[in-house]
């Protein structure tokens, strides 16, 4: 099957989420004299995927997450420091990296030779579109579309609706590119599109949520554009 519209992810799936946000957390941090190592990095990232997948079910709402992942965390630690100062200072030092996923540009630059790329993005509005007017994978895309200024997160299927809508596409012949199965192939699922898993680790799907395709690799999927 051949797709004539890509819906890609940004976060894990063609940005490094994880090395922006090292970085960021650090800084954020050392700010207000928080130390950071291997375990309490592990600490903040398991409360912050606990409350992304909260946000996905609509059990809490951006606003609320952006200042609760660092309340928690503090409290986890028993520092007292300022929950809300070390989230306005994680988000500006995040607003500045847009590192990439190895092969990132490359597989964009074909794809979209092929077929119309467009964005689909949970992450915070103010921070993403500061990420996208420094990266060089942005030309690349067709439309962007943000959950915060549309006001409906993936996997909620009037994101899709509304990410198809932009370019005119037919669900029937687009395909959802994502590393969360939760958000991304949970999305394709409620929407009827097809959802191609990227799994570059190997994980174990313990959802009951099924990808149409997975690959270990971004340049896999130019397969079905």
């Amino acid at each position: 099957m051949k797709y004539n519209v890509l819906l890609a992810d940004n976060d894990g799936t063609l940005m490094d989420f994880d090395a922006s946000e090292r970085v960021a957390l650090k800084e954020a941090m050392d700010r207000q004299g928080v130390r950071l190592d291997e375990a309490r990095e592990k600490l903040y990232s398991e409360i912050n995927a606990r409350l992304w997948e909260a946000f996905e079910r609509r059990e809490t709402t951006q606003a609320a997450l952006r200042v609760d992942r660092f309340r928690i965390f503090l409290k986890e630690i028993k520092s007292p420091a300022d929950a809300e100062r070390m989230s306005e200072d994680f988000l500006a030092a995040l607003s500045l990296r847009c590192d990439e996923i190895d092969g990132a540009y490359d597989f964009l630059r074909e794809a979209a030779a092929r077929v119309p790329v467009v964005m689909i993005t949970n992450g915070i509005s103010a921070v993403q579109r500061s990420r996208f007017a420094r990266s060089r994978l942005t030309p690349f895309f067709r439309e962007i579309v943000v959950s915060e200024e549309i006001g409906a997160a993936k996997p909620d299927p009037r994101f899709i609706e509304t990410a198809l809508a932009r370019v005119n596409a037919d669900p029937a012949r687009a395909l959802i590119l994502g590393d969360s199965l939760t958000s991304d192939i949970a999305a394709a699922n409620a929407s009827h599109v097809a959802g191609c898993w990227f799994n570059p680790k190997g994980k174990k799907n313990t959802t009951a949520f099924s990808p149409d395709y997975e690959i270990r690799t971004l340049k896999e999927a130019l397969e079905w554009l």
